[in-house]
């Protein structure tokens, strides 16, 4: 009963946050059986409960110590059945518990259930995986003994991790069997196969995931992608695809071709740049769209502000105030750590916007009397939802006004950035033909 209300509330709060949120290969989940799923963590507490709402079958995690005491993330940490790792790095923890750990973890496995690993340790905002810690080979050989035991890969990617209303995706890659093998008289695998499996792990994991020397080069590619792909209609998974293709065909070119690498590099990002000065995406200079999708656009914005506006308007202003605290507040907070600001944001909604609601409730009811006091503090949420939907309706308006702007008054200037994306885009497929050609 608390994990389906923990999980209920995780949903709402992750469709709030985020405007776009994917699963792929979610069959690739075995139905039954001991199973270990290990991901990747770039983004705090927003990673595990991606997984909890979007896991095909119930999941428990290993979790860091201290969220056992802290207020309300407790809850949610003992409420999907979470077991404790203690680490040295945190305080008053007694590393000498974790037997304890390895053992709920191998119970956990032996009844059948499914067990969820960060193997990296620690949640960051590093372009690459961190170094794998041994605890998910040693609780995967470990539980083993009792028979085979399915590891699936997994890897967390977003759109703007710690932007609000950006997009999350959860990509599941093949999975694989771990074998039985002997353990030692303390029930512990050989450190040659904890090793082996270590390693193993890595190379799965990466195949799940974006992977680069450094972040410069992961929004060069980021960039690229927007050059090929159709624009919103097309999947997560469809443009992770593209953009892991990128990565893999730009490091070739890099090494190879450096010369040229660095000269189309710059050409993408310059172009990127006319654009964003433009207000624009790629998907506005194809023509034959820009009026379709204004008309379009522009009805649905006028249909909701004849009806919604009112409404719309109180939930904004009685959420800004909340809003543009908790952003601030959440990059000091963070310290630079753009792998925790999502989670501070989102623990930053839970305590201002409801103190928000009761404020105006008890306001409206010291004014009007408690039933329309009641009604207000309870009707503002909904109100704040359609300020949302009439906000993120007006932003697709003006990037179309703006697109139309440049169709009617400035042709030359489309023109020049239609034929500039298209250069950019025929150079690339000649450099990938030159690169198969030296295979």
């Amino acid at each position: 009963m608390i994990r389906a209300a923990a999980t209920a509330v995780s949903r709402l709060v992750l469709r709030v946050f985020y405007r776009r949120i994917e699963a792929a290969g979610l069959e690739r989940v075995p139905s039954a059986g001991p199973t270990i799923l290990v991901l990747n963590h770039p983004n705090g507490l927003m990673d595990p409960l991606l997984l909890l709402c979007l896991s095909p079958r119930p999941v428990s995690f290993l979790a860091k110590s201290p969220l056992f005491s802290m207020p309300f993330v407790s809850i949610f940490v003992k409420a999907f059945g979470s077991i404790p790792v203690y680490r040295p790095q945190d305080a008053d923890a007694d590393v000498r518990r974790n037997r304890e750990t390895f053992a709920k973890a191998r119970d956990l496995l032996k009844r059948g259930g499914v067990l969820a690993l960060f193997p990296e340790g620690i949640s960051h905002d590093e372009p690459r995986l961190m170094p794998l810690k041994s605890g998910a080979a040693r609780i995967a050989l470990g539980a083993a003994a009792e028979g085979p035991v399915t590891i699936v890969p997994a890897g967390l990617t977003y759109e703007a991790r710690d932007i609000f209303r950006s997009g999350a995706l959860l990509r599941i890659a093949e999975p694989f069997t771990v074998e039985p093998i002997p353990l030692d008289e303390k029930g512990e695998p050989p450190r040659t196969a904890v090793k082996a499996l270590t390693a193993r792990l890595r190379v799965a994991m990466e195949q799940a995931t974006l992977q680069a020397d450094d972040q410069a080069t992961l929004d060069l590619a980021a960039a690229a992608e927007t050059l090929f792909a159709p624009g919103a209609e097309d999947g997560l998974d469809a443009r992770f695809a593209l953009r892991r293709l990128l990565l893999e065909r730009g490091t070739r070119l890099r090494e190879s071709y450096p010369e040229r690498h660095a000269a189309i590099s710059a050409r993408i990002e310059r172009f990127a740049r006319v654009l964003s000065a433009s207000g624009l995406s790629p998907v506005d200079l194809d023509s034959g769209t820009v009026r379709a999708e204004l008309a379009a656009s522009a009805f649905a914005a006028l249909v909701v502000a004849l009806f919604l506006a009112p409404p719309a308007i109180v939930g904004l202003a009685a959420h800004a105030p909340a809003y543009n605290v908790i952003g601030p507040l959440a990059r000091r907070l963070s310290r630079g750590d753009t792998d925790i600001v999502a989670t501070i944001k989102v623990l930053g909604a839970f305590l201002f916007f409801p103190l928000t609601w009761i404020a105006f409730g008890l306001a409206a009811g010291l004014v009007w009397g408690l039933p329309l006091g009641l009604l207000a503090g309870l009707g503002l949420p909904l109100c704040g939802t359609l300020a949302l939907l009439l906000l993120e309706r007006w932003e697709r308006t003006v990037a179309a006004l703006r697109a139309l702007g440049l169709s009617l008054f400035r042709r030359s200037t489309l023109a020049r950035l239609r034929d500039e994306r298209a250069a950019i885009v025929s150079e690339m497929r000649a450099l990938d033909a030159l690169l198969d050609a030296v295979e």
